[in-house]
């Protein structure tokens, strides 16, 4: 399978981590505390985007794909999503330290694909 394929998967991989756990804070922030984020029904979406992303990670590796590569390019695009997900769902704010910290990590991700 061609590598533009796995990286295909990879990030859908890592976006359905990264919307599950987008899901997860809107339950929580829905109130009624722990235990009624656990009865959402978003939590169904966010279990359902779990399973997806342990589908694909297993593909990815069964192609052989390196577990180190895999964490690094999932680390920064993980954190890509939820960086702009807790911006614009959620009325989040960066400064600029955090800013040039994703500039940084997205930076080293394009450099691990050379």
């Amino acid at each position: 399978m061609p590598k533009l394929l796995h990286i295909g998967l990879l990030i859908l991989a890592v976006s359905a981590v990264a919307i599950a756990d987008a899901l997860l804070k809107k339950a929580a922030v829905g109130g009624g505390g722990f235990t009624e984020a656990l009865k959402s029904p978003l939590m169904i979406g966010a279990i359902l985007l779990y399973l997806f992303q342990i589908f694909f990670f297993t593909y990815i590796f069964v192609a052989g794909w390196k577990l180190s590569i895999v964490s690094i390019l999932q680390t920064g695009l993980y954190a890509l999503i939820t960086l702009t997900a807790g911006v614009l769902f959620f009325g989040e704010s960066l400064n600029t330290v955090q800013i040039t910290a994703i500039v940084l990590t997205l930076t080293g991700v394009v450099l691990l694909n050379f």
